[in-house]
């Protein structure tokens, strides 16, 4: 903090460090500071600096002081000029003394308040702003000498109220040789005389108390004075052993914090954060919300004791759980402080009595069943300025000034952590082992990382392998029972956890609770109204900002909009609860609405927004594959069909080969009287995905069949589509021949018929059977043409694959830089999409580029990163492909050496995608 002390040598203190000032600007300063605000004129800052006798030039030089002070002066602080003079212009608590007087004003209150732990934290506070004698080497400066004088009396009676709290805290032992040091330093000062004397005979020192007062009335008669009061009446008491001077018995004591049977694991950020904001003097009300069983009381207690120390009456715990009436809230906070109410009192008067004067840290637990005594905490963190309430509550408690602080579960290394610690307690021989790891954190993915759920797997442990285990937890709310038999009931299931909170919720909650679980992916809020509420959107935006509060559903930021979802064990048990007629219709409009998001993107899929939209299906992937589920088992042929064919280019786009191939034949089989146009593009969608995994023969078949279909329609563009996808076939399977008669065929009927885009990739599918076969100078203008045309039509979802092929002619006609130059702007192009095809071809184009300029190492690595690529998908090579990768392997391997090349292309295989596009963007000199 930017400040001023003077507690100490004269600084300023800019972002915590003290800036060098010369003695002079220190003393104007120091004059300044002991205006306290007013102005003090040029003669009398004049003689603060320099006394009587002043130079010539004083003002002057008074006013270079001030310049060069303002410069320095961080902007809370500064120098104002006012009629006559100059006045400290400075925020309250910028002064060090000002602070520290405050703080002694507060401990004092605090000791007549009865609060001696508080008054003596405060002393402590107080005193720890010193760094020596006050105003350093300008102590003894005429102008400044009554004002140190007079901080350093302070200064004893805040070490004298720190004694004194000490003492009545019953810790005269740790303090009697500090209480009569002091009042050896002070001899004066007959309230030290007190202290050491009370310290001694707490000691049982009482003749040494009573020769201390001797002492002190030999000093004071030199000076023909007489010992006060106070003094006298101690010695009195001293003498006849009065038990008023023994400490008083503590009472009203909160019992301690709790101390869990096991360690926390994990949440060290959280706890670090959490004190972190209970520490800060401007938070006074925090409210700990999460899931049912995300350790929200663990991770309240571990932080209250951590914190405990900045609190002055340390931490108490008050809980709430057993409660079921808001109006015995108050009675159980008195109560777990050890208080009660006065006859006739009312007990909310009763914690404000009890708090008022405290510096304590109040951990209320389990709050969510009681928010309507939610205004309690506000009221007393108003009328309690020392107090800090910290709340665990599965729901938000909407009152003011409430500092809401999410419980999120645990991430996966923390998650199996926990688990493993649980299951060594109930099986010592327990072992995390590679064997084991996958299914240890595939399990604890599967109960969403909720420690409450780890630790009731966990002690399944002894009668089920982690392979069983795992298994048994697509039945997660079954499984997971008997918790310890200490916990509260709603503890020793996962679904009694879970029907605590379901409980608290209102009917209309419930409902919308239930149909929610329709979308596994979780939901935007124009889903959860069209979907749950007949398109209200109004009534979604309420009741699921409700869900949130009782920490039923989550939020997080999707690619376009934000999103609300549950987890998983959340999920099933709404599921349970959502009835079967309702469980239908609530069905039929999920698939409905998926339907109708997935032919919006198919049209978008190649225009300028298709990375958001290729990004929002990913995002929906799992409401999609539910909704094509619920469909399947609702016998809807056309619906399902249109959906999978819909959401057929996502599916090759993005790799999800065998799932679009098998979810294309799956409904294509359903047979019956389906629109032959449907059938046609699903027969040409699933011939793309055999195609692309090296089926040719099936990819044929579904190709043929999409022709038939295409001719039986009429259409005639649809037939050119279906010959420039049949010849790309039947070229891949090796049919040069056919290929070529199929191809040209395709490329006049589409110019014919004017579909700019099928004569696109017709024109490019011929080129690339000119590139397969070493034809060139034929390639490289059929590919220029078929650019053109896609740039034209702005169609973005096939001019990266062109790029390519423009690039792998320059690359076999040795213009190596033209090559490299357009894979890059390909690799950009299919990675702003995630075109997983068209992101393998460019790495190996790259990596063939890296061959060809001598750099194996790059060359292995690319290769390692697309043949990775590749395997991930189940994709196949096509023959040009094919011929690249063989080639590249083989001049990279020569450069190399063969166990560098394996090492090096083992190593990009490794790579993370991310990392794999980085290294290909990267400069080969990089």
């Amino acid at each position: 903090m930017d400040e001023l002390r003077v507690l100490g040598p004269v600084e300023v203190v800019v972002d915590g460090a003290p800036i060098a000032l010369p003695a002079m600007q220190r003393r104007l300063l120091a004059a300044l500071v002991v205006s306290d605000g007013s102005v003090r004129s040029l003669d009398e800052l004049a003689d603060g600096l320099w006394g009587d006798a002043p130079p010539a030039s004083a003002r002057k030089l008074l006013q270079l002081y001030v310049s060069q002070l303002r410069k320095v002066l961080p902007p809370p602080l500064g120098i104002e000029t006012r009629a006559g003079g100059y006045a400290l212009a400075v925020e309250p608590g910028r002064v060090d003394s000002e602070r520290f007087e405050e703080l002694l004003a507060e401990s004092v209150a605090a000791r007549r308040a009865g609060n001696p732990a508080r008054a003596g934290s405060l002393a402590v506070r107080a005193l720890a702003l010193w760094r020596g004698r006050a105003f350093g080497d300008l102590a003894y400066d005429v102008a400044l000498r009554d004002e140190a004088e007079r901080l350093e009396d302070l200064r004893r009676a805040a070490t004298e109220e720190r004694l004194r709290a000490e003492l009545a805290l019953g810790r005269h032992d740790a303090v009697v040789s500090e209480a009569v040091a002091h009042a050896e330093a002070s001899p004066l000062r007959e309230p030290a005389q007190e202290l050491a004397m009370l310290a001694l005979y707490r000691c049982g020192r009482q003749s040494d108390a009573l020769a201390h007062y001797t002492l002190a009335h030999g000093r004071l008669d030199e000076l023909g004075l007489e010992p006060g009061r106070a003094l006298r009446s101690l010695q009195q008491q001293i003498l006849r052993h009065d038990p008023a001077l023994e400490v008083e018995a503590p009472g009203g004591d909160a019992a301690p914090l709790p101390v869990p049977p096991t360690t926390l694991v994990g949440r060290e950020r959280e706890v670090t954060q959490l004190v972190g904001l209970l520490e800060r003097h401007d938070v006074r009300l925090v409210v700990l919300t999460g899931a049912g069983g995300s350790g929200k009381t663990r991770l309240a207690l571990e932080a209250a004791r951590r914190a405990a120390a900045s609190f002055a009456n340390g931490a108490a715990l008050v809980e709430l759980a057993p409660l079921r009436d808001p109006a015995l809230v108050a009675q159980t906070i008195l109560a777990s402080l050890g208080a009660a109410p006065a006859s006739g009192e009312d007990p909310a008067e009763a914690v404000v009595r009890s708090l008022a004067a405290q510096d304590l840290l109040l951990v209320v637990d389990n709050a969510e069943h009681l928010r309507k005594a939610a205004p309690l905490y506000t009221e007393l963190v108003a009328r309690a300025p020392r107090l800090t309430i910290l709340v665990t509550s599965r729901a938000v408690l909407h009152v003011s000034g409430e500092h809401v602080f999410p419980v999120a579960p645990l991430g996966d290394a923390d998650a199996v952590d926990l688990f493993v610690q649980r299951a060594r307690l109930l099986d010592p021989s327990f072992a995390r082992t590679p064997e084991n790891e996958d299914d240890l954190l595939e399990i604890c993915r599967r109960v969403d990382g909720l420690p409450l759920a780890i630790e009731l797997a966990a002690a399944r442990i002894r009668t089920l392998p982690t392979g069983v285990l795992r298994e048994r937890l697509e039945e997660r709310l079954a499984l997971l029972t008997g918790g310890p038999r200490d916990l509260p009931a709603r503890q020793q299931t996962l679904r009694e956890t879970i029907d605590w909170s379901y409980d608290l919720l209102d009917e209309d909650e419930r409902a919308l609770l239930a149909r929610l679980s329709v979308f596994p992916a979780g939901a935007t809020l124009d889903a959860v109204g069209r979907v749950c509420l007949d398109g209200d959107d109004g009534r979604a935006l309420d009741l699921v900002e409700r869900l949130l509060d009782a920490s039923l559903l989550a939020v997080h930021d999707g690619p376009v909009e934000r999103r609300y979802r549950m987890l998983e064990t959340v999920r099933q048990y709404a599921a349970g609860r959502l009835q079967d007629g309702d469980a239908s219709e609530t069905s039929r409009r999920h698939a409905e609405w998926c339907l109708a998001l997935a032919e919006t993107a198919e049209q978008e899929l190649s225009g300028k927004d298709q990375s958001r939209w290729f990004a929002t299906l990913e995002t929906e992937h799992d409401n999609l594959r539910a909704a094509l589920d619920h469909l399947g088992q609702d016998g809807d042929r056309a619906l399902k069909l249109r959906l999978t064919v819909a959401l057929s280019r996502f599916w090759y786009v993005r790799g999800y080969l065998a799932e679009g191939r098998g979810r294309l034949d799956d409904a294509l089989a359903d047979g019956g009287d389906l629109p032959a146009q449907l059938v046609r593009r699903a027969h040409t969608a699933s011939a793309a995905h055999a195609l692309l995994q090296g089926d040719y023969a099936a990819a044929t078949r579904s190709s043929e069949a999409a022709l038939d279909a295409a001719r039986r329609d009429g259409e005639r563009r649809f037939v050119a589509n279906a010959l420039s996808n049949l010849g790309a076939i039947v070229l891949a399977a090796g049919d040069d021949e056919r290929a070529a008669a199929v191809l040209e065929e395709a490329v006049e009927l589409a110019r014919d018929v004017g579909d700019t885009r099928i004569a696109a990739l017709a024109i490019n599918n011929l080129g690339d059977l000119a590139l397969t076969t070493g034809d060139y100078a034929r390639a490289r203008p059929l590919f220029d043409e078929s650019h053109g045309l896609l740039v034209a039509r702005g169609d973005t979802a096939n001019i990266a694959r062109s790029l390519f092929n423009r690039g792998a002619v320059d690359l076999m006609l040795g213009d190596h830089a033209a090559a490299d130059r357009r894979f890059r702007e390909a690799l950009m192009l299919a990675g702003e999409t995630g075109d997983k095809e068209d992101l393998a071809w460019c790495l190996e184009g790259l990596a063939s580029v890296a061959a060809v300029a001598g750099d194996g190492e790059r060359a292995a690595t690319l290769h390692g990163v697309a043949g990775a690529l590749l395997v991930e998908m189940g994709a196949e090579f096509k023959p040009f492909e094919r011929q690249l990768h063989e080639t590249t392997e083989e001049r990279a391997r020569a450069l190399c050496g063969p166990d560098a090349f394996a090492s090096a292309r083992e190593r990009g295989a490794s790579l993370p995608l991310a990392e794999g596009l980085a290294v290909a963007h990267a400069s080969p000199a990089a």
